[in-house]
């Protein structure tokens, strides 16, 4: 690329939705998680700023292979093995 050459912009494109048990509640009261992928790859730096926690959603966190699991909900963890097993995820 040359200088004057901008990289393509980010962009979110759905990726999935996870399903299962709400950690803490009756049996039966499931959690759904609907999910979205930056593209390209690096263009969360680009989006780290404009995203933000709303309504239910407590806090955002970028995590990868490494990220301790104990920290993570079920639906949590069903996704970092799902970003693992399709090479998405280092």
């Amino acid at each position: 690329l040359s200088a004057s050459t901008k990289p393509p912009a980010a962009t979110i494109e759905p990726y999935g939705t996870f399903e299962a048990q709400a950690y803490g509640k009756p049996e039966g009261t499931m959690v759904r998680m609907t999910c979205f992928r930056v593209s390209p790859r690096d263009a969360e730096l680009e989006l780290e700023h404009k995203v933000k926690a709303s309504e239910e959603v407590e806090e955002l966190k970028w995590v990868d292979s490494s990220f301790d699991r104990e920290k993570l909900t079920v639906t949590g963890i069903m996704i970092l093995e799902d970003l693992m097993e399709r090479g998405l995820i280092d």
